[in-house]
């Protein structure tokens, strides 16, 4: 019966994880043509297969991908959001209601497949409203023509001088490292119906490190132009934020776009434009921009003592998360730095502490965004360490040394120091010793393949999915009413006393640390959680703390005869308060983690 409320657990958490991504179609008309968007509800989807459009429309372009990726650091809390659309635009070959089948994708193991859409479309143009669903995010042009009798006639020659795009640097002379705003814009005489622009290929970018900056509203906004007496609609198509690695002549190569003009037919009447689409046509036109060079000039020499590449203009703090400070307690000091400059390749800096702590290599968190002026937000640099002996110590200064491009000068920023009154705490150094090896034991990420549930859901509505899910949580929660009422009269199991005595001291521990859970410290509870079932597994099956680590048990206890059901139980449990202690803010974890231990047990005895 347990066995059956695991295996009810596992699956609505299956279905409520699932239930979670999608995959989404929109259908518009735009400047005389359409345009048909599919969005994943992650970045990590990959094969997609559209449906078939060839019986019904003339793909001008695409499927065109894009990426949308969110951070939001809100009271405390990250939280991540990312899709991923593939864009295509087309032209109708035919007039009348049409369906637009199903595309599929791949996330995380499983296949999503989104809903059909039908549509009123008319042949060559996209003057109707046709029924969507979902959302997206796509970049487009809008049309650069004032109407349609403004549009070039068709089969017009679109020359150079009616249709380029240029690069701008944002400063031609910089230091190494110093951000430089790469903006490519588009320039269509009046009269040109720009309907569509799409990068060719990535620019391959050598002897520095780029990154996109996306459109507002990944939308191209235009603008009136004046160049040489002539009109011209002028707008951002792509910008790119570099980061030089080198001094010397920087050539930015060359990089093609493919556009589509609309072209007006004026020679036909009024009856053959009505039947052909009013006489717009797509014409295909590829633009290159031409080859640019900077000037990279080095950074000044001699370079100070403790410089490691950073460019930009930053502030630096340093603070002890942890408010205890006890003998055998696992203690997180925290360097911040927040500025604007070249922060994807700034290495943590250099921390000298005393030499009777014990300390580990620090782990990096970022919070930034890309703008025109380079990276902006912060790092945060987490030492790990745990002071062995009582007393009082002092962290020393923290020294971070920077090149001010403001200032064209080396800039040297330094902490406060961090005086610490270490007292001395309960734990042995036996329990120390098992959790630094569970610290630095690794702790892989779980992968999981698509179940039968996930392929089961793939072919269900939304709204009988969901009916699904309420029907199975009210037979989980009847199943656990029966168990417990059944546990109430069931008497205990005979187990040999080495067992007996192990479980009961595993409780016993247990115990202690659910009184910790609401108002006691985290850092005590998980380990009291994780001793619990450490301790068992030692005293059973003869092993040594430091070999109680996940990717030891995980092959050893099948091999003594545990099912794989409670290996997992076992090793999630520990796996995830080491975890947890080691990841500042993870307080709502405790109860999660406790019940899972307390399952555990009870399954034993």
């Amino acid at each position: 019966m347990k066995r059956a409320i695991l295996s009810f657990i596992l699956l609505i958490f299956t279905l409520s994880t699932a239930l979670g991504q999608s995959l989404t179609a929109k259908f518009e008309s735009v400047d005389g043509y359409y345009r048909l968007t599919f969005t994943a509800s992650s970045s990590d989807a990959s094969q997609f297969v559209p449906p078939s459009l060839s019986g019904v429309f003339d793909v001008l372009s695409g499927p065109s991908e894009s990426t949308f990726s969110s951070y939001q650091f809100i009271n405390g809390k990250a939280s991540h959001q990312s899709s991923k659309s593939f864009t295509y635009i087309l032209s109708a070959k035919q007039s009348g209601r049409v369906t637009i089948g199903s595309a599929t994708v791949r996330i995380g193991g499983r296949t999503l497949r989104s809903r059909p859409l039908t549509a009123q479309i008319r042949a060559g143009a996209g003057s109707s409203s046709g029924h969507s669903s979902g959302s997206t995010t796509s970049r487009s042009s809008r049309s650069t023509g004032t109407g349609d009798a403004d549009l070039q006639q068709a089969g017009s020659a679109v020359t150079g001088r009616d249709l380029f795009i240029d690069v701008t640097p944002s400063r031609r002379r910089i230091r190494e490292q110093e951000a430089v705003l790469l903006t490519y814009r588009i320039h269509a005489r009046a009269g040109v119906g720009l309907a569509n622009t799409q990068l060719t290929a990535k620019p391959d970018f050598k002897g520095l490190i780029s990154q996109e900056i996306p459109l507002p509203g990944n939308q191209i906004q235009t603008s009136i132009e004046h160049r040489g007496g002539t009109v011209y609609r002028t707008g951002t198509i792509l910008q790119y934020v570099i980061f030089p690695q080198q001094s010397g002549p920087l050539t930015i190569p060359s990089i093609t776009f493919d556009c589509t003009v609309i072209q007006q037919d004026h020679t036909l009447d009024l009856a053959d434009a009505f039947f052909n689409g009013g006489g717009n046509i797509g014409v295909q036109v590829r633009r290159k921009v031409a080859p640019l060079t900077l000037q990279v000039d080095p950074l000044p020499t001699p370079k100070p003592a403790g410089f490691s590449g950073a460019v930009g203009k930053f502030s630096l703090e340093g603070r002890v998360l942890n408010p205890a400070t006890r003998t055998g307690d696992v203690l997180t000091y925290r360097l911040t730095l927040t500025g604007l400059g070249n922060l994807k390749l700034i290495t943590p800096p250099k921390v000298n502490f005393p030499s009777d702590f014990d300390t580990y290599d620090p782990k990096t968190g970022e919070q930034t965004k890309v703008t025109a002026n380079g990276l902006d937000g912060r790092l945060t640099f987490d030492y790990t360490f745990v002071p062995r002996n009582k007393g009082d110590y002092t962290l020393p200064p923290v020294e971070f040394v920077y090149f001010d491009t403001s200032s064209d000068a080396y800039r040297t920023l330094r902490t406060a120091p961090v005086k610490l009154h270490i007292t001395q705490g309960t734990r042995s150094n036996e329990d120390v010793d098992r959790q630094l090896a569970l610290l630095k034991s690794d702790i892989q990420p779980i992968h999981s393949e698509a179940s039968g549930t996930a392929a089961l859901l793939d072919n269900l509505a939304p709204d009988r999915a969901g009916g699904l899910l309420a029907a199975l949580l009210t037979l989980a929660v009847l199943i656990g009413l029966t168990v417990i009422i059944r546990r109430h009269g069931k008497a205990t199991r005979s187990l040999p006393a080495r067992k007996r005595r192990a479980l009961k001291a595993a409780r016993a521990r247990l115990a202690k640390a659910e009184q910790l859970l609401e108002s006691g410290s985290a850092d005590e509870s998980y380990r009291l959680i994780s001793l619990a079932l450490t301790d068992y597994l030692c005293a059973v099956y003869d092993l040594t703390p430091s070999a109680c680590t996940p990717d030891n048990l995980r092959t050893f206890l099948p091999s003594h005869g545990m099912d794989a059901e409670m290996v997992d139980l076992f090793t999630e449990v520990i796996d995830g308060c080491t975890t947890a202690r080691f990841a500042p803010g993870s307080d709502t974890l405790r109860r999660p983690l406790f019940e899972k231990a307390r399952q555990a047990l009870d399954r034993i005895g």
